[in-house]
């Protein structure tokens, strides 16, 4: 079985009630977006994979929505793991409320990463996979000249090219917030959401899309959500 978790805790610095802030005619914005994309991907399984839905939550609006839903068991999230610093508190309770033996981490401030992107990119973990402690994390390509001031040019091979053509420069990723998956003994014996052979899978455009400020919610208006 595989876990999908979905943390949405209150206290948004830069955004108040960025993840139930309205967002056209969706009342609850990116959370009614999300749920909405979950429950699709359910529709489109087709008995693929056995899913469980976790909702860990502070806030009282979203346990109330959530229980509209028969499919989501809500984590009622204590202030402990609601702190800006709590995260890896977080990953560490993740697998004793999750009972699937993988867990999929993912976030409502990612609205276009659609419930056929959700398959699309368990397929390919699968598929890719080598053991069973391997994880993925969605991810961004990057096709650029990329400098370090420490070591200097990693995008591409100095000695071999000087100048190479850009897309023969390196594969390099930007991870995003839309998915991560892993194993969860990954949790428990490297208290981590990634393992150390963790492999980036490549997210279609703008699917990697977060919503973190005022100016990423007016980007998202002009851009078309789907399910």
């Amino acid at each position: 079985m595989i876990s999908i978790f979905i943390p949405v805790r209150k206290g948004s610095k830069r955004v108040k009630n960025k993840n139930t802030k309205s967002i056209g005619a969706y009342k609850l914005g990116l959370l009614e977006i999300k749920l909405k994309q979950l429950k699709k991907l359910i529709n489109i399984n087709n008995s693929k994979f056995n899913f469980e839905f976790v909702v860990s939550t502070d806030i009282k609006i979203v346990k109330k929505y959530c229980k509209k839903f028969n499919w989501i068991k809500i984590h009622n999230r204590p202030k402990s793991l609601s702190g800006d610093h709590s995260l890896q508190k977080l990953i560490n309770i993740v697998p004793k409320i999750c009972e699937g033996d993988f867990i999929l981490w993912t976030h409502v401030t990612s609205p276009l990463f659609t419930s056929t992107d959700y398959m699309s990119f368990l397929s390919s973990f699968f598929k890719k996979k080598r053991e069973k402690l391997s994880s993925a994390f969605s991810a961004d390509e990057i096709k650029k000249f990329i400098y370090s001031r420490r070591k200097g040019w990693v995008s591409h091979n100095v000695k071999k090219i000087k100048w190479p053509r850009s897309q023969d420069l390196k594969e390099l990723y930007i991870m995003n917030s839309a998915a991560i998956i892993a194993h969860k003994k990954t949790y428990l014996n490297e208290k981590n959401r990634l393992s150390r052979n963790c492999f980036p899978i490549k997210s279609n455009k703008n699917a990697g899309f977060d919503v973190d400020t005022i100016d990423d919610f007016k980007k998202l208006t002009n851009l078309k959500i789907k399910l």
